[in-house]
């Protein structure tokens, strides 16, 4: 998608519409026959984003078993090592995410409820082997869910900046690891 190119190469309020068009071969007023804002276009590529960045499937089934807990935290390795082959769309939402930190930002609503949503989702499953006695009784899965996510995106931008020395997979699997050593372990003591 040309415009996920530009966005992702510049910065949101650096592209116009003009641009878009020309890199899609049509005309301005073609484009805006499709959208009528660069807000709407952006929407759409967020969205595109989303489609992208969530295969494989967001509840990771694993040959054909859904997978929940535990092994559903140890298969976000595998988004990471999906991610780790899509660096225009990593690039993209890491730039929109911190430009969307001011309110006034066009995907600001977009980011946070895409951050709520998936903060739900990581507390979901951390709570579900919590329940199932998995995972420490004393777990915050919220900040556990927090912490997860964290990881991922700050790996993301270390990855981003010098691919050649970070390897994201790698860091985040041994991270996964620790992670779910220390959320198993019995001694309760931090």
């Amino acid at each position: 998608m040309a415009a996920l190119e530009l966005f992702a190469a510049r910065t949101y309020d650096a592209v116009s519409l003009r641009e878009v068009a020309a890199k899609v071969g049509i005309t301005h007023s073609g484009l805006r026959h499709h959208f009528a804002s660069k807000e709407e276009l952006l929407t759409a590529v967020l969205h595109y984003n989303d489609q992208v960045s969530l295969t494989p499937d967001p509840e990771h089934e694993i040959s054909g078993v859904e997978v929940h807990g535990v092994d559903w935290i140890r298969a976000s390795v595998d988004v990471v090592a999906f991610n780790s082959r899509q660096p225009l769309v990593i690039r993209l939402f890491a730039t929109l995410s911190v430009q969307a930190t001011d309110p006034h930002h066009p995907a600001h609503t977009y980011f946070v409820k895409r951050y709520a949503v998936a903060r739900g989702l990581v507390a979901r499953e951390l709570e579900f082997a919590r329940a199932n006695g998995d995972i420490r009784a004393d777990t915050d899965v919220e900040a556990a869910a927090e912490s997860l996510l964290a990881t991922m995106d700050g790996l993301q931008i270390q990855w981003l900046l010098d691919p050649e020395h970070v390897d994201m997979v790698s860091a985040y699997r041994q991270f996964v690891d620790r992670f779910l050593t220390y959320l198993t372990s019995l001694d309760s003591a931090g």
